[in-house]
């Protein structure tokens, strides 16, 4: 029997395929339990004890019991100047309990700030940053104040601390946010993805140049640049953790960068998931989540993070983020706010 090149090549592809699957006896279980129809495509999310606060694409921002599975509020739009104006294409959010802000960027624009609290009231304050945010983090500080880090996909890494700002117009009260200070360090990458400790270190995700790592005395004190490290593909978000930092990096997977390894540049980081084109992960305890758009979600067994061990791909429908909640798993997905359980 005569065997051809592409023979030969079918047999070695379907060896390396192979290789890259779980045992059966490792794969873990999902456990749908709910999907939530948020209209548009659940593209964000930001969780408080029960409540959900979502980024619905171009069906603006809703407002979600988890426990109960009911929609409390809905908005597409919102009121600026004596106009109404209707939401775009919602992207990020983020809930700012203390202050009673939330904080939404619909694509490439500005964050926008909304004051949201009992009252139920949705009311537009102002806008911040540039036209360029790919993403962004905040954290609520004391005396009715925030310092928000964007990943700004032309100057790099802005930050500010901003504080509430009261005057008096025609006897009208306006409120707005106002910078009490901040600046921007500027990168030769693209940033897309941004994250932080809230303590001492900021990860941002530049694209083709890997990742970049910044230090911090306190929150709204200016970010150093510490290091630098080129992956492979292009890097669209990371994941801080208590040990290191995961990345997920499209086409080319993702990858782990430990402590040690960020902060004395010696070794190497881990790849993993080489297989799958990842756009996002999120880590609680030993599971890792790789969404991987219109193929779903992939797991993983992190308890070694040196050495990741798949447990599984999940035909979940197309998922952009997750995050975890209350020992469940939210998918934000086109087809809405999934909830699912872990089996693992």
């Amino acid at each position: 029997m005569i065997i051809t090149n592409k023979q030969i090549f079918i047999y070695l592809t379907m060896i390396i395929v192979g290789c890259m699957q779980p045992n059966e006896e490792n794969i873990w279980s999902l456990t749908e339990e709910e999907t939530l129809s948020t209209n548009g495509f659940c593209r964000n999310i930001s969780v408080v004890d029960n409540i959900a606060y979502v980024a619905a694409g171009q069906s603006g921002v809703q407002i979600w019991d988890l426990d109960l599975g009911n929609r409390l509020h809905e908005f597409l739009g919102y009121s600026q100047d004596g106009s109404y104006l209707e939401f775009d294409d919602i992207s990020l959010i983020q809930r700012d309990e203390e202050n009673n802000l939330i904080f939404v960027t619909e694509s490439n624009k500005k964050v926008k700030i909304f004051h949201f609290s009992d009252n139920n009231e949705f009311i537009y304050r102002n806008e911040i940053m540039s036209d360029r945010t790919k993403d962004f983090i905040s954290f609520d500080l004391p005396e009715n104040k925030f310092t928000m880090f964007v990943a700004d996909n032309d100057d790099g890494l802005k930050w500010g601390t901003y504080r509430s700002d009261t005057t008096l117009v025609f006897n009208i009260e306006i409120i707005n946010w106002m910078p009490s200070n901040g600046g921007e360090v500027t990168t030769d990458g693209k940033p897309l993805g941004i994250d932080s400790d809230g303590v001492s270190r900021i990860a941002m995700a530049v694209d083709q140049l890997g990742i970049e790592f910044y230090d911090i005395d306190t929150l709204g004190s200016e970010p150093v640049l510490s290091s630098r490290f080129d992956l492979d593909g292009n890097a669209e978000q990371v994941k801080l953790t208590s040990t290191g930092a995961f990345v997920s990096c499209d086409d080319f997977g993702a990858y782990y960068l430990s402590n040690s390894y960020i902060e004395s540049g010696q070794g190497s980081a881990t790849h993993f998931a080489e297989d799958l084109t990842v756009d996002h992960i999120s880590v609680n305890g030993d599971i890792a989540v790789l969404s991987i758009g219109s193929k779903g979600i992939a797991l993983y067994d992190v308890s070694d993070p040196l050495n990741p061990e798949p447990r599984g791909i999940f035909d979940v429908g197309y998922i952009y983020r997750s995050k975890f909640w209350n020992g469940k798993l939210l998918l934000c997905a086109r087809s809405g706010l999934k909830i699912v359980t872990i089996n693992s």
